[in-house]
């Protein structure tokens, strides 16, 4: 039979603790560790709108977010590819968040990747996306073209022009 001192006894809760609070922390860096691609917000009166694109680092994922403070809360999960934005966020006047990013395969560094554009209305509550990636999309399988039902470009640039501030 194995014998265990009196001091050692004292010293295995300190143990398990030490162990489970150090279990909570891996946990906690690996679910939260997130490299912020881009974010932004407006605020008018008592209300606030934004949105936030974040890569996680452990996870595999990337994210983007429209939030805003009446209870919007919309996440789209991203392809696990490098996303790197094109030019700076653009805000159409209050109401609309304009995106011009690109992703990248994560093991080719080198390729050209895939332009992928996104505008936000907050007002009307309306997402416009032109990219060749499917991303969260469904295709309208009852066409021949599945893909005939999305979003070209020169309608996603009179969408965008309808939007832009004059």
């Amino acid at each position: 039979m194995l014998r265990v001192s009196p001091q050692a006894r004292k010293l295995i809760p300190f143990t398990i603790g030490f162990l489970v609070i150090v279990a909570i922390a891996a946990v906690a860096v690996i679910h939260f560790a997130r490299e912020s691609v881009g974010a932004g917000q407006r605020c008018s009166g008592n209300l606030c709108w934004g949105y936030s694109l974040d890569q996680y680092d452990f996870q595999n994922r990337a994210q983007l977010r429209f939030w805003g403070t009446w209870g919007l809360d919309l996440r789209y999960t991203l392809p696990n590819m490098n996303i790197e934005k094109v030019t700076d966020d653009a805000w159409l006047g209050d109401r609309a968040i304009y995106l011009n990013l690109v992703f990248k395969p994560k093991n080719d560094s080198a390729a050209e990747g895939s332009r992928v554009r996104v505008v936000y209305d907050f007002q009307r509550g309306e997402l416009y996306l032109n990219s060749p990636l499917q991303l969260w999309r469904v295709p309208d399988y009852r066409s021949t073209n599945p893909g005939a039902n999305w979003m070209t470009e020169s309608q996603f640039d009179a969408e965008l022009a309808a939007l832009a501030p004059e």
